[in-house]
């Protein structure tokens, strides 16, 4: 059962992101009107059609998405901005914001992987935030065969690739400041 307090909230964050999406709208409006709409997007590596999904999701993404980077134990300063430009324009077209909320207001700490779109670019950069020495030596007590060193699968490779490209394609988003 809701109390008070988070009817307020709910409230609030709803009535703060219809006006960060108005405010959003507006601006759009005014580059569309002045002939620099094209021009602005193409800098910000988006197209017209991305920015109904922009405008729809955009209020409180990046919020949630730094909440969820810190309940985890990921510090978002350390990440690349390309890294953060993808996994906030995902978190930005998620559709299930309503259950992040509920599972970082909870306790559970695995449980985002569930849900979240980001689950494995978290789980990547948490991977990357252990110091290498911790993670051989894990491997290491748990007998792995490797001894301790780090060796990508070919999925992991593919997947590591795709994210360098996805970075390429939006590295100018954080130019922009669209979110």
């Amino acid at each position: 059962m809701k109390t008070l307090e988070d009817l307020r909230q709910t409230i609030s964050r709803f009535v703060d992101g219809r006006c960060k999406r108005m405010q959003l709208r507006r601006e759009l409006d005014q580059l569309a009107a002045m002939g620099s709409l094209d021009a602005v997007l193409a800098d910000a590596g988006l197209v017209r059609s991305q920015i109904e999904p922009l405008i729809a999701g955009g209020g409180g993404s990046r919020e949630l998405l730094d909440q969820m980077l810190a309940r985890v134990g990921v510090d978002a300063a350390q990440l690349p901005a390309e890294s953060m430009r993808d996994m906030t324009w995902t978190c930005t077209t998620c559709p299930d914001k309503r259950q992040c909320r509920e599972w970082l207001s909870g306790t559970e700490e695995t449980g985002f992987r569930t849900f979240c779109p980001n689950a494995e670019q978290i789980d990547y950069a948490l991977a990357a935030a252990t110091p290498a020495e911790w993670r051989h030596r894990a491997l290491r007590e748990t007998g792995a065969a490797n001894e301790g060193a780090y060796r990508p699968t070919a999925d992991e490779l593919r997947r590591m690739s795709a994210e360098a490209s996805r970075r390429e394609t939006r590295a100018l988003l954080d130019r922009a400041h669209v979110f």
